[in-house]
């Protein structure tokens, strides 16, 4: 049975990628925000379920501004 190359993105997953990337500086740059904004976008849409976690992040997390702007524009 062929094995999937591109795993399903869950809000599990997600959270995984925003902890890993915090733990150096606590902070989300633009770098990191492009990774976790590929993630999101890797199916080709965002769910509702992770524009819920999305938006949770961002009020609750430590993000540059730069990278704000690229998380914020999934949410429209």
């Amino acid at each position: 049975m062929p094995t999937d190359p591109q795993p399903e993105i869950t809000v599990r997953t997600l959270r995984q990628a925003l902890a890993f990337f915090l733990e150096d500086d606590n902070l989300i740059d633009r770098l990191e925000a492009e990774s976790l904004k590929e993630l999101l976008l890797r199916d080709g849409q965002v769910t509702s379920e992770e524009k819920a976690f999305l938006q949770n992040a961002i009020t609750t997390q430590n993000f540059d501004a730069r990278a704000l702007d690229i998380l914020k524009s999934l949410l429209g």
